[in-house]
């Protein structure tokens, strides 16, 4: 009987240690198929467009169900939401961050600017035509505006109060215009304006906003 104690004991021992593992494994196969329903909604996005993107269509380039789908992103606008930190987390949307948060605040309002202009131009067209479709869906328009314009304007508007309670804004702007106008010099409309339409590269397109944007520092 003590023979078949110990025996059980060992036998629960193994399933105590394998579980974690076992656990470890699932949640990697979890993050596979959720990497692969993304890559395949990133690449549907580029061949056909918003409108051509269905949980259907994904789930078939994928090689899921359409359940399976349903499962890590719950709706279409789950869907678009993922795919859309996704793309920006791939080209690094941290910078921005970085950039915003140097000491120096009119060290860090030109990088800011400037980063957005780099961060733009990194995420290439898929990733444009993600913020894009805010403009032509209504459900990405609802999941941008959460995730990503009022993410953006917070963070302008963080940036001006720092202008502002350090006396950097010049006394032309008041802050609330102050915010408005980079949220304009700062926007994806802006960067394709000089890029794609004025036919700048990135370096001298990022330099250009950032002069711009130098028109709401005071004199030093």
């Amino acid at each position: 009987m003590y023979d078949e104690f110990r025996e059980v004991k060992s036998i629960r021992a193994t399933i105590r240690m394998s579980r974690p593992y076992r656990l470890g494994q699932r949640e990697e196969s979890v993050q596979r198929t959720r990497e692969t329903i993304l890559q395949a909604a990133a690449d549907l996005l580029t061949e056909v467009g918003l409108r051509g993107v269905t949980i259907d269509g994904v789930a078939r380039d994928a090689g899921v169900s359409r359940v399976t789908v349903y499962d890590h992103f719950e709706h279409k606008a789950g869907l678009l939401e993922a795919l859309a930190w996704w793309t920006f987390a791939q080209h690094d949307i941290d910078r921005v961050r970085r950039a915003r948060l140097q000491e120096n605040v009119r060290a860090a309002m030109v990088d800011f600017v400037q980063e957005h202009a780099r961060f733009f131009d990194a995420v290439g067209p898929r990733g444009r035509a993600i913020l894009k479709t805010a403009s032509t869906d209504p459900d990405a328009a609802a999941v941008l505006q959460t995730t990503y314009f009022d993410a953006r304007r917070a963070a302008v508007t963080e940036l001006v109060d720092r202008l502002d309670t350090s006396h950097e804004l010049a006394p032309a702007w008041l802050p609330e215009r102050a915010v408005d106008a980079l949220m304009i010099i700062t926007s994806l409309e802006a960067f394709e304006t000089l890029t794609e339409h004025g036919g700048l590269k990135l370096e001298p397109a990022a330099a250009v906003l950032g002069h711009m944007a130098t028109a709401l520092l005071r004199d030093e």
